[in-house]
């Protein structure tokens, strides 16, 4: 088979990828994936499904980036939603002090790419630190899928389907216990809270009725 044969599928990951953080309905992991599976085999290259993704990952963030820079009705749009508002607020809460590991982990959770790369141009985020570490991200990102991909190509080489569905099973089963443990972390977190505040010191309350009068 020539190598050529893997060059749309280049550009089809490469595409995707840059497409999936402005339009989060777009699969590019599951793309991604699956274009692994089948590069277990050799064609296409998994070094050039790595380039394509983590170029096209890249272009699409710093665009989303620059889209939260400037506003717009595509932002008011997305905010909307419930669902969205609360990612974007529990975003904003925590960039100023971890924008970095924010941007890298937000890859890896359902809705997060889009909160994180509009919320770090709506809070006016480095542009050169936002560079840095989502290229960061989209590395760790893309070596993770195709390594996915990869482990159901080997196993069922013979049978791509198989290998594509083993690997887009190992992710949903991967993202669903790390959203499932984000979960368990915040509702402990906001219990940790609710328990400081029920037990605060009666003088505290007191002092705050004094400087309010």
């Amino acid at each position: 088979m020539s190598t050529t044969c893997g060059e749309p599928q280049y550009l089809l990951v490469f595409v995707i990828a840059g497409m999936d953080s402005l339009f989060p309905i777009v699969p590019s992991e599951t793309l991604l994936i699956t274009a692994a599976a089948y590069a277990a085999a050799g064609i296409p290259s998994p070094l050039g499904l790595l380039l394509a993704a983590v170029v096209g990952a890249l272009i699409g963030d710093f665009a989303a980036h620059l889209v939260g820079r400037g506003g717009g009705s595509l932002v008011q749009r997305w905010t909307r939603s419930s669902r969205a508002k609360r990612l974007l607020a529990h975003t904003e809460e925590i960039f100023a002090r971890r924008g970095g590991v924010v941007l890298i982990a937000g890859r890896f959770i359902p809705g997060g790419r889009t909160a994180t790369t509009l919320s770090s141009g709506i809070l006016k985020y480095p542009r050169t630190r936002f560079l840095i570490f989502d290229a960061l991200g989209c590395l760790a990102w893309a070596i993770y899928s195709i390594g996915v991909g990869l482990l159901g190509g080997v196993l069922f080489e013979d049978q791509p389907l198989l290998g594509v569905g083993l690997g887009i099973g190992i992710a949903l089963a991967i993202t669903g216990v790390a959203e499932l443990t984000r979960r368990l972390l915040a509702r402990r977190k906001a219990r940790a809270d609710q328990d400081r505040t029920a037990h605060r010191d009666p003088a505290d309350w007191t002092a705050s009725a004094i400087d309010v009068a």
